[in-house]
């Protein structure tokens, strides 16, 4: 085979990557793009719930604990559990009257979720999910960030609270990216464990989507509105590191992802949309759409290049790849964790890609993860 085209394909996946690098380098650790002030808006956060007894008690601690006005305050809980949980919801709202209980059969959080944006009442609303924990001074921060009249979303950054290196070196990666698009513009990727919007600007969600959050960013930043991250909101929240249990963390978001920009490839180059439509969007696009494609190529070319010249290079390249996925997803890269995390990344769009392709749907119910409820029920 020509060397020629794996080099082409290579140089093609190299350069929007390369831009990214440039921006990261320019804007990933020069903090937050918008200047604050003191402002205290009424807030609304709500919490989806199934099934969380073991964790609605520290979840709601955690909110009471938080520094801001408890009168400027709604909590909004939309349960569909058949535990507890909403018994342990009830103790509470002897003690705090601003706890609103909905209560509805399981339809899937997209239904969940539009419930309860429409039930909240405060200028600012506050989504935020049952198996994160918050910084203390979050509600100040992002009090904070909406006094810019231009800011319509604000999401925060992740620290990982259990030894997943491989969301470690996720996350490092994602929060500059996120960090530099909030600098020229916006960004895409919003977080379920902290994810704010102005209430007059949010939008039914669509009854399929596992990607509320981004969806509400995009739908937000349409109607004109920046959608930005604000590394200095901190939120803590477990992951998984093995190969097979990341995939049913992550393909499904994956999968929701991919969707959602093809639905809103109106945006892709679109000047209307400023450096959103003709930077950001494009590339988060060719990142989470043609990337994995790209790379599942260049890797299939590489392997036939090496099968072409010997069976036996080609088998201990093949050995070699498991070695290092293995010890990726083993925590023990150390200071290559980073590169396994690009390339798991890839896997979850790939394997999303596909299933959007080829699969089923699953509805947009989630399932509970127990392994993950010890993390959360040590983390103080």
């Amino acid at each position: 085979m020509n060397l020629l085209i794996p080099i082409t394909l290579c140089i093609l996946i190299a350069i929007p990557y390369s831009i990214y690098i440039g921006l990261i380098l320019k804007y990933g650790n020069k903090g937050f793009p918008v200047k604050k002030s003191g402002n205290k808006p009424t807030i609304s956060m709500i919490i989806p719930t199934y099934n969380e007894e073991l964790l609605i008690r520290k979840k709601l601690d955690n909110i009471f604990k938080l520094d801001y006005p408890l009168g400027l305050i709604e909590i909004v809980i939309i349960d569909s559990s058949t535990d507890r949980t909403p018994e342990i919801i009830k103790d509470y709202q002897k003690r705090y009257n601003c706890i609103n209980l909905i209560t509805e059969k399981r339809h899937g959080l997209a239904t969940a979720l539009n419930t309860a944006y429409a039930a909240t009442r405060n200028e600012i609303v506050i989504k935020t999910d049952c198996d994160s924990m918050l910084e203390k001074d979050v509600l100040q921060k992002v009090a904070s960030d909406f006094s810019d009249p231009q800011i319509g979303g604000v999401t925060g950054k992740q620290v990982v609270i259990n030894e997943s290196e491989v969301e470690v070196g996720y996350r490092s990666l994602q929060s500059k990216v996120q960090i530099a698009e909030s600098w020229i513009d916006s960004t895409i990727i919003f977080h379920g464990p902290f994810s704010a919007y102005r209430k007059r600007l949010i939008k039914t969600i669509d009854s399929d989507s596992v990607a509320d959050d981004s969806e509400l960013a995009i739908k937000v930043r349409k109607q004109g509105y920046r959608t930005i991250i604000d590394p200095d909101i901190i939120f803590y929240e477990a992951s998984q590191s093995a190969f097979f249990k990341r995939r049913m963390q992550k393909d499904r978001r994956g999968r929701g992802l991919i969707r959602l920009l093809l639905r809103h490839k109106d945006v892709l180059f679109n000047p209307k949309y400023g450096n959103y439509g003709k930077l950001v969007f494009p590339m988060n696009y060719f990142m989470m759409i043609l990337s994995p494609y790209l790379i599942l190529l260049l890797f299939l070319l590489c392997f036939i290049i090496l099968y072409q010249y010997s069976l036996m290079v080609t088998a201990s390249a093949l050995i070699l790849l498991f070695i290092f996925i293995y010890l990726g997803q083993a925590n023990k890269l150390y200071i290559f964790e980073p590169v396994y995390s690009f390339l798991d990344t890839q896997i979850s769009l790939l394997v999303g890609g596909m299933s959007l392709i080829f699969g089923k749907e699953s509805g947009g119910t989630w399932e509970v993860d127990q392994e993950l409820r010890g993390a959360y029920l040590k983390h103080e």
